[in-house]
């Protein structure tokens, strides 16, 4: 924490006299209890018990102890300069400390990004540390034609489903791009070429790097309260790039290797639409092409995501929808790989899919609990929210379903250890049903306090262990108090 608050000081002190800078940022703190976060009833840990039920089974490290219960402290942290240069220049950075832009209290603020295929789609600092990292470090320039961003920057697109920004407090995980990229805009449309270098590996050759390039093109009419858009983008892995990793080789359980040579083409469509009090939004992200050695060989990506998402406003307070997605899972056979994940920040309830429970049960810096991504799921949510020039409140009912799950006989896939084993046992698909409540008060302007609170109805999906006797499931919950800063 020295080293944050020296190098801060240095930063304010060697600029502050120089250029005109608007500070903005957010400081947040919270505290999170989640009660039997295993979902089963067995106090005993058998998550590695022998090779195929390490691979197949659903549990969950147990860590010390006989009961699975879990709390932590952590903290946000975004420090946010935006430096006028003149009418036709700014320069904007985001400082931050720690993984995921913070850390648990009483630890390391150290943390590493777990291997996984997840991972592996965003671009976003795999390893931090103690001291001010630099999230995002751009320019921007202006022209009569257009607006270039040059640097380290974010970018949000549609629902947030695969490119969100991450611009709420408590957004962890932003979509980050090194590149150029244009900013255009034409009466009602706006158009965004780009470029970016997503990794370099640990050389500067081109067998190591990593390059997206795309465009997307967004009609957005306020007059007619409508937005609907395209996004294309080709994502390419060099063969011996060592970032782009996953654990998910077919043949050996333990070892995290390179992706390898990758080829991806994504393609994201999103329509928006106003009706009186009445909103909706649907967005529909699709993965193809090439995807490496994410089995033992080479292999073809096929996913898809169909997101819903819609709000009516009932009176001056009140207001209620419904939201729904089908997001695809992976089967475990060698034609091609299905999984869809979708950005870390885009959550749909309070404790299914948010949280990464491998990650509390193992030693900290080894796993972030909140690397968690919505994948193999079929899902409806209803949500009620009241709110008050100071006060909010939501209420919501979700119920899932997994898309794709173990069959006997066959080669499945494990979504939780991102492993592949052969069933000898059928696997339930009910994810289990949650009901939460979420409420915010605004102290002030800048203050604001709030609480969340889940109660998961598990699904049998959790007891699966891949042999004849599965675990008895447990009903789960959480609950959760948070006080942030923004100015």
């Amino acid at each position: 924490m020295r080293k944050l608050l020296a190098t801060s000081m240095a930063l304010i002190s060697a600029s502050a006299f120089s250029l005109p800078i608007d500070w903005h940022g957010t400081l947040g703190f919270d505290t999170t209890s989640i009660s039997k976060f295993r979902r089963i009833t067995s106090t005993v840990d058998n998550s590695n018990s022998g090779n195929a039920g390490n691979r197949g089974t659903q549990e969950v490290p147990l860590g010390n102890g006989s009961k699975a219960n879990a709390s932590w402290q952590s903290y946000v942290f975004r420090l946010e300069p935006n430096l006028l240069v003149n009418d036709s220049a700014t320069i904007k950075a985001e400082l931050t400390s720690g993984y995921a832009r913070g850390g648990t209290l009483g630890d390391s603020s150290t943390q590493s990004q777990e291997a996984g295929f997840g991972n592996a789609l965003y671009g976003y600092n795999t390893t931090s540390g103690d001291d001010l990292q630099i999230n995002k470090l751009f320019m921007e320039l202006y022209s009569d034609t257009a607006t270039y961003v040059i640097g380290r920057h974010s970018y949000h697109y549609g629902l947030g489903a695969i490119y969100h920004a991450g611009e709420d407090t408590w957004d962890r995980l932003p979509y980050i791009r090194d590149g150029v990229t244009l900013k255009v805009k034409l009466g009602n449309f706006n158009i965004q070429p780009y470029w970016a270098r997503i990794g370099s590996g640990n050389t500067l050759t081109k067998a190591t790097r990593i390059k997206e390039v795309g465009v997307s093109l967004v009609y957005d009419n306020v007059e007619k309260d409508m937005a609907f858009g395209i996004h294309y983008a080709k994502k390419k892995n060099a063969p011996f790039n060592s970032e782009m990793i996953a654990d998910v080789d077919a043949n050996l359980p333990t070892t995290t290797g390179s992706l390898g040579k990758t080829d991806v083409k994504i393609t994201d469509i999103f329509f928006k639409k106003k009706f009186g009090d009445f909103s909706f939004g649907v967005e529909v992200p699709i993965f193809s092409g090439d995807i490496g050695s994410v089995t033992s060989t080479e292999t073809k990506y096929n996913a898809k995501a169909v997101l819903f998402e819609s709000d009516f406003k009932a009176g001056d307070n009140w207001s209620f929808g419904v939201d729904a997605g089908k997001v695809d899972g992976e089967d475990g056979t060698a034609a091609s790989f299905k999984a869809m994940y979708l950005n870390p920040n885009y959550q749909i309830a309070n404790l299914l899919f948010r949280y990464n429970l491998r990650a509390i049960s193992t030693t900290p810096g080894t796993r972030n609990v909140y690397d968690s991504y919505i994948t193999n799921a079929l899902y409806a949510k209803a949500h009620l929210n009241y709110q008050t020039e100071k006060w909010s409140w939501t209420g919501a009912f979700i119920w899932a379903r997994a898309e794709e799950t173990a069959t006997a006989g066959t080669t499945s896939f494990n979504h939780t250890t991102n492993k592949t084993f052969v069933a000898t046992q059928n696997q339930a698909d009910d994810l289990g049903m949650e009901l939460d409540l979420d409420f915010n008060y605004q102290w002030n302007k800048e203050i604001k306090i709030g609480g969340s609170f889940g109660y998961l109805f598990t699904g049998d999906y959790f007891g699966f262990t891949n042999t004849a006797t599965p675990n008895a499931v447990e009903n789960s919950y959480m609950m959760a108090l948070k006080t942030s800063i923004d100015f």
